[in-house]
């Protein structure tokens, strides 16, 4: 019975151009891709290339010699180790494999490439074409290029300055260590002088019959001349700077194991004005509250 139905002419011309649509859809996104796409046989030769490959490789895509195109060719030298993956890739012995690599365009100009390969493969599984993407990252490796430069000139100034502060914290040492040589020199050189120059002649004057108002004043400068060279009056200077020069005499005179009266001779005050000074000194040293003897205290801090 025959069929005057058109529905079964229209089914074989839809699908034909359902193809057409489809073949015309693949070929826009071959060519336009922003990435190069190869097809090539299994020999290695290039049968397919879109323009991205062409601009990549610096080629006219309508040139003869486009399509002769070898990328192991144009592989740098350092990078021909991924000819062997690509060989590999040919042989069956992988099915696909991603590289970062360097062609060299037709000009000589040299950049850097994302390679992804892969084998394409019929419906019974046997390979058939391979298949290259290749993208230019060229600006990202001038980046990471860049980006490691600053890294390593960063390092190498913290490394300088950290040299200089060793050195400026070493020469800092060796100076202060110095200071404490001059220093102890210093001290031994006054304590030389003192016994030789003034301990004998004050001992002399002792011993010469003094009354006792003069022999308490001449006992209390030998004490003063003996304390210069001692710690007790650097530790005066630097714990005891809230007080009077009274009361720094005073203390010095209490430190002795001196009585009010003795002091107030010594000093030419009263014993009031003695018990005045040290109860200032007592509040200064913060013993005001507390039972700790003044005389004892002051011999500590020696």
């Amino acid at each position: 019975m025959k069929n005057d139905s058109p529905a079964g002419e229209k089914a074989p011309l839809n699908g034909r151009m359902d193809l057409v649509q489809s073949e015309a859809r693949f070929r826009l996104t071959f060519e336009q891709a922003p990435v190069g796409i190869i097809h090539g046989d299994l020999a290695g030769r290039i049968r397919l290339a879109n323009r991205r490959i062409s601009e990549l490789f610096g080629y006219d895509p309508e040139a003869p010699d486009f399509l002769k195109l070898r990328l192991w060719e144009c592989t740098h030298p350092d990078d021909y180790w991924t000819v062997e993956r690509f060989k590999k890739l040919l042989t069956g012995e992988i099915d696909d494999y991603t590289v970062e690599k360097r062609y060299f365009r037709r000009d000589g100009k040299l950049w850097w490439a994302n390679v992804r390969c892969c084998m394409a493969r019929d419906a019974l599984g046997n390979p058939c074409h391979f298949i290259v993407i290749v993208e230019d990252i060229s600006q990202r490796k001038l980046a990471e290029a860049a980006l490691k430069k600053a890294h390593e000139e960063l390092e190498a100034k913290v490394a300088e300055r950290t040299a200089e502060l060793e050195a400026a914290n070493t020469a800092l040492k060796v100076m202060l260590n110095h200071r404490a040589e001059e220093k102890k020199e210093l001290e031994a050189k006054v304590n030389a002088s003192v016994a030789q120059l003034v301990t004998p002649f004050m001992e002399r004057l002792l011993a010469s019959g003094l009354g006792p108002n003069q022999r308490a004043l001449a006992e209390a400068v030998r004490s003063g001349v003996s304390e210069i060279s001692s710690p007790f009056a650097r530790r005066l200077s630097s714990k005891l700077v809230g007080l009077t020069p009274k009361e720094l005499e005073v203390a010095r005179l209490v430190r002795e194991g001196k009585g009010s009266s003795e002091i107030a001779q010594v000093l030419a005050i009263s014993e009031n004005a003695v018990a005045f000074h040290r109860q200032n000194i007592r509040a200064k040293l913060g013993l005001k509250k507390k039972r700790l003897n003044l005389c004892t205290y002051l011999r500590q801090m020696a």
